[in-house]
């Protein structure tokens, strides 16, 4: 139920990032700003998809790229750099705000078990 509810959500949150992004770009009368609006809520869409699968670990994890854009595009806007710059200068500043900080470790399981093949099984 849970994988089938992410999985339903996803064209929803793509569908709310392209009218955020319109609406932040109508508003700013900037593309630049828009585009950024759009993967800011792209990235908030997979936070939400991670907090419907029950993993609020990642829901964390996912959501310091959001968080960290919004943060810079704010404060690169109060400086007054121009939207194309604050466009590039939030997003490698947020990527570099995501890849300082600790990732968790994945973590596999094997849930099938292994046998031995002969060589009768190979062999026609």
């Amino acid at each position: 139920m849970r994988w089938t509810t992410a999985a339903l959500l996803r064209p929803i949150t793509f569908v709310l990032a392209i009218v955020a992004a319109v609406v932040t770009g109508n508003r700013t009368d900037s593309f630049w700003y828009g585009l950024l609006a759009f993967f800011v809520a792209m990235g908030v869409g997979r936070v939400i998809g991670a907090l419907v699968r029950s993993r609020p670990d990642r829901a964390l994890s996912k959501a310091i790229w959001p968080v960290a854009a919004t943060a810079y595009a704010f404060l690169f806007d109060a400086l007054g750099i121009p939207p194309w710059a604050t466009f590039f200068v939030a997003w490698i500043a947020a990527s570099l705000t995501r890849a300082a900080l600790p990732r968790q470790e994945r973590r596999w399981t094997v849930t099938t078990t292994t046998r031995r093949i002969d060589l009768d099984e190979l062999l026609p």
